[in-house]
């Protein structure tokens, strides 16, 4: 019975690809990461392969560029001077901005792809059993819900896209709407997720509750987070001991910090299937990743930099600084050692740096396996300290204190024994640098609170080799600084975006 349901699921692969190949027309603009057989990894059935699938692919423009470029350059962590990333640097962004597009469409093809994969379990839904039809259409949900996260958090109201065909130029939909959307598919995940993942590096019904937490948190829906932190914390997940292992080394993915990662797969025949960070954030001219490619397009700002505390042992795994040693770069030279003439900031980042071809076999041309951690334990942790705060300037209380100092610990700082709401945010800005996080954190703070303090921000740059005549600069954010513009590129396919915002007919 079961080698011929296996067989029964292969015959299901090509009626959805099928599906796949066309099913972009809703958003006239085609995607360019459809699944095709050789995605499908080894030793798993056509089905659960194309489910792996909507763990990497599709999101690939999203990670190649836009995730740092709005969740960390736009918001004042990192600096540059690569004109591709001016208008983030600057924070004006226009409609035309070409990451900005790619990212756009590149959340769409996740929506799309996972309303594709639902469609084809749904008219199967009598021939599979219960918990692969659950289990299948959870998982496309749970990424479905991911991508109107991010999008609805950058550019506010957008199309619900809800199935499969939809009309070719919908509307913009109220954001109360995308978020109660958002909630719905969630609830779903949380509800059909396995405890346990089905496979490493699957996501489980914790992951769904974790990512759910950071929704009602964005609304300031502070008991119901708290709430779901606290069924999280405790349970199977846990921070690993070396922080810098999260980001350096593929052999550390889906670790038991890690509760949703992008699973990227470094081939080198192949392109959309890799993680490609490396490439724009190893220093210019140092060799490390022994190839071409090797950039330094992304600094940490001066800001960035004195964020950190003395004696944060986070600080070296996550950006480099003039002196500092890496025993685990350029290993057959001895190791690298940084030098602040690399960067007009006097600093390079070090997270998402795996090293180079000639000492991996997983690292080519701009590729590496290295995962991107979208929701780890320590962000509920936090989550969790932050609810219990509820937008208080202060607290005292003892489980906010626990959680936020589980953290504090594992980077060597002292405890607390009061935490301000300051602490707080500068604790999240420090963990989660360069991962695409600080400008979503800015947002939850309120436009009067985050724009003092992005206009204090220092995100100029040194103009001497001796990195000590700073050329200043500071940003005064605009009014509809949290709310980038619609891409240009889908104004002009569906003009209707133009138009006001209409509630979603939930009934449909």
């Amino acid at each position: 019975m079961k080698k011929l349901f296996k067989l029964f699921l292969m015959g299901m692969l090509i009626p959805l690809l099928s599906l796949f190949s066309c099913s972009d027309e809703f958003l006239n603009a085609p995607s360019e990461n459809q699944l095709t057989p050789s995605d499908l990894p080894e030793g798993v059935t056509a089905f659960d392969g194309i489910a792996e699938s909507l763990y990497f692919k599709p999101w690939f423009a999203f990670n190649d560029k836009f995730l740092i470029a709005v969740g960390d350059m736009y918001a004042g962590n990192a600096f540059t001077f690569d004109g591709a990333y001016a208008q983030f640097k600057d924070a004006q962004v226009t409609s035309q901005n070409p990451i900005l597009t790619e990212g756009y469409v590149a959340l769409f093809s996740v929506i799309d792809q996972s309303n594709n994969l639902m469609s084809l379990v749904e008219a199967r839904k009598n021939e599979l059993p219960e918990a692969s039809y659950k289990n299948a259409i959870a998982i496309s949900r749970f990424m479905r819900a991911n991508a109107y996260f991010y999008l609805v958090r950058t550019f506010g109201a957008v199309p619900i896209i809800n199935k499969a065909g939809s009309a070719a130029q919908p509307k913009r939909n109220l954001v109360e709407d995308v978020y109660k959307f958002i909630k719905q598919d969630l609830e779903y995940a949380a509800e059909n997720l396995p405890e346990k993942g089905l496979k490493k590096g699957y996501v489980t019904k914790y992951a769904a509750m974790g990512i759910l937490a950071k929704v009602h948190l964005t609304l300031n829906e502070y008991a119901e987070c708290a709430a779901l932190t606290q069924k999280i914390i405790g349970n199977q997940y846990t921070l690993i001991q070396e922080y810098g292992n999260l980001f350096s080394s593929p052999e550390n993915n889906n670790s038991a910090e890690s509760m949703f990662a992008l699973q990227w797969k470094a081939i080198a025949t192949e392109w959309g299937t890799q993680n490609t960070n490396q490439a724009y954030i190893v220093p210019g001219g140092t060799g490390i990743t022994g190839g071409g490619d090797g950039w330094g397009v992304y600094l940490p700002s001066i800001s960035l930099q004195n964020g950190f505390e003395p004696k944060d042992i986070r600080k070296k795994s996550t950006i480099m600084t003039d002196g500092d040693f890496y025993p685990e770069l350029l290993k057959s030279q001895g190791g690298f050692t940084y030098k602040k003439i690399y960067s007009s900031t006097a600093a390079n980042f070090r997270k998402y740096i795996v090293g180079s071809a000639a000492e991996r076999n997983d690292v080519f041309f701009m590729r590496t396996s290295q995962n991107t951690i979208i929701l780890r334990y320590s962000d509920i942790l936090l989550m969790n300290s932050e609810a219990i705060m509820a937008g208080a300037p202060s607290t005292t209380s003892a489980a906010a204190l626990s959680s936020f100092n589980e953290v504090r610990k594992r980077a060597g700082l002292p405890i607390k024994t009061v935490l301000t709401r300051d602490e707080l945010f500068n604790e999240r800005r420090i963990e989660f640098a360069l991962e695409g996080q600080y400008f979503f954190d800015l947002k939850r703070r309120g436009l009067a609170e985050a724009t003092a303090i992005i206009s204090q921000q220092e995100v100029g740059f040194y103009s001497d080799d001796a990195r000590t005549e700073l050329v200043s600069r500071k940003i005064t954010p605009g009014s509809n600084y949290f709310e980038l513009p619609l891409p240009q590129s889908a104004i002009d396919t569906n003009p209707s975006l133009l138009e006001a915002p209409v509630p979603f007919n939930f009934n449909n």
